[in-house]
């Protein structure tokens, strides 16, 4: 099918016969997979600029080698034909005369020639009349004008010559005929010198031109086997070098290299800005999925507050450097965890640290993963709070509060300082929660449960309905017994669900944390 544009701008179809048999169909075919195979571009260029050199020289050298065949054979034919005249205008008169003697004579002073090998005189009516030489294997005839002259070649095996059958003519008078056979090995010789010759030259050319068709492969395709490396570099994030060229290929690997410092630059904003935000609210930002206007939109969404009980007193008895420290050394595997099971840590608040689910990027079991992301770091605390005691540094308890529901996300507090963060009910009842909260324990509301939850449902105790401060409604609660989930499930009910499959081998790392001692919490 071919697509052609008329002059109003439309594409029309025509219907195009393709060559799919036949050689044209066959070589269009190899053509195609020579051009779309995964060899090198200098490799494909090297071949395809020595199949142009051989088949040029091929055909130059064949022409060669006809007309310099073709040019020895019109110089025999010239020769023989000076002997054949030379023959004719001294035999006239003694065929007229009958001159036997004379004739003997003139034969033999003509075989006695190095390219002559024998010649003989016929009377009139085709009869021998006198011979010196070899014979050629066969005699020639008249022609039917008469007066023509009749040649063949013959080869006996020990000579190879060219015989000539010619009428003498004599005052307008055929007086006899006359057969002169001259010897083709010496032209032959020359020949095969000449034409070897030709071969040899050929083929020289030939090799010369694909040893110089490869070179200058090599030297075209090297800027774009550079530029091919600059791309994976930009690929990696490599430096790719100064480009030192001044054509067209320079002017790219320019644009590559401002196109590898953006792209630095972007990855240098992006790590500092994962910092102070979560990753997934730092690409969002980059990459423009998030206008810098101030509002939001409603979304569903899972929230979880942990603080740490008693940090008050902690604090006052400590040095305000070392309180960070392990506020930092809890922290950072809190955040973990929260990795692990697709949560975002949204804000550390002192003591506290508050982490959504389903936000920003959506997820469908952001209830079940909020509490198994509870009951990650209720483990992880027992762990670090074990070597923290064998090392005599303080430990600490937390509360966990995990609350589901309805929720405002967006950008939030000034144009001038925002913050992308969640607002709602939602949030409030899961910091009510976490207050309410036993040390080392969590506490979720009942219908969360709905959507699956780690463990049995007996090991998520009911606490009745709450009244929560500043809040009407009462809300169901349940209290989760995590060293009971732990040794029951270890995460293996939920994570064989099929949606949650992918999020279970992270979560997988967050319990190896929690449960393998010193070296996997990096002591």
């Amino acid at each position: 099918m071919r697509v052609s544009q008329e002059p109003n701008g439309r594409y029309t179809a025509d219907p195009v016969v393709a060559l799919d048999s036949g050689s044209s169909g066959w070589m269009q075919r190899a053509w195609q997979r020579y051009e779309n195979s995964s060899l090198p571009l200098g490799l494909k260029w090297s071949v395809s600029i020595a199949a142009l050199i051989v088949t040029a020289m091929g055909i130059l050298g064949f022409y060669l080698i006809q007309q310099q065949e073709a040019g020895f054979r019109s110089q025999a034919y010239d020769f023989s034909q000076v002997i054949v005249d030379q023959l004719v205008r001294v035999a006239g008169e003694p065929l007229m005369a009958g001159d036997t003697l004379t004739m003997q004579a003139l034969v033999q002073r003509h075989a006695q020639s190095p390219l002559i090998l024998g010649a003989a005189l016929h009377d009139a009516q085709g009869a021998m009349l006198v011979e010196a030489g070899v014979s050629p294997p066969r005699a020639g005839g008249r022609s039917s004008a008469g007066i023509t002259i009749d040649s063949w070649d013959w080869d006996n095996g020990e000579y190879k010559a060219v015989s000539y059958f010619s009428p003498v003519v004599y005052q307008d008078v055929i007086a006899g005929y006359l057969t002169v056979s001259i010897d083709r090995s010496p032209l032959e010789r020359d020949l095969q010198e000449t034409l070897h010759f030709l071969m040899v030259s050929t083929l020289t050319m030939i090799a010369i031109g694909v040893v110089l068709a490869s070179l200058l492969a090599y030297r075209l395709s090297r800027p774009i086997q550079r530029l091919a490396r600059a791309g994976e570099a930009l690929g990696a994030g490599r430096p790719l070098g100064i480009a030192d060229r001044r054509d067209e290929i320079g002017q790219v690997l320019e644009s590559f290299q401002h196109l590898a410092e953006g792209y630095q630059r972007t990855n240098e904003v992006e790590a500092a800005l994962s910092r102070y935000v979560s990753p997934q609210v730092a690409q969002r930002v980059l990459e423009g999925g998030m206008q810098g206007d101030l509002g939001g939109k409603r979304v569903n969404g899972s929230v979880l507050f942990c603080d740490i009980v008693g940090f008050t007193q902690l604090s006052e008895a400590r040095e305000p450097a070392e309180v960070a420290s392990l506020l930092n050394d809890y922290f950072g595997y809190f955040a973990l965890a929260a990795e692990s099971c697709g949560g975002t840590v949204d804000k550390f608040i002192g003591d506290a640290i508050m982490i959504v689910f389903g936000v920003p990027n959506e997820d469908p079991l952001h209830a079940l993963h909020a509490i198994t992301c509870g009951m990650l770091i209720q483990g992880l605390t027992h762990r670090i709070n074990a070597i923290r005691h064998s090392h005599h540094q303080p430990t600490v308890m937390l509360r966990v509060g995990i609350s589901s529901g309805p929720m405002l996300a967006g950008n939030l507090g000034s144009p001038a300082r925002m913050q992308y963060t969640v607002v709602g009910d939602t949030v409030n009842v899961a910091a009510r929660l976490c207050s309410m909260a036993d040390p080392g324990g969590v506490l979720v509301t009942e219908a969360m449960l709905a959507t699956g939850h780690p463990g049995k449902a007996g090991h998520y105790h009911h606490q009745g309905p709450a009244q929560l401060r500043g809040r009407k409604g009462n809300v169901r609660v349940r209290a989760m017994d995590v060293d009971a989930v732990a040794r029951e499930d270890r995460l293996g009910s939920w994570q064989r669900d099929a949606r949650t499959r992918r999020r279970g081998r992270r979560c997988r790392f967050a319990w190896a944390l929690a449960g393998r001692g010193r070296r996997a919490c990096g002591r």
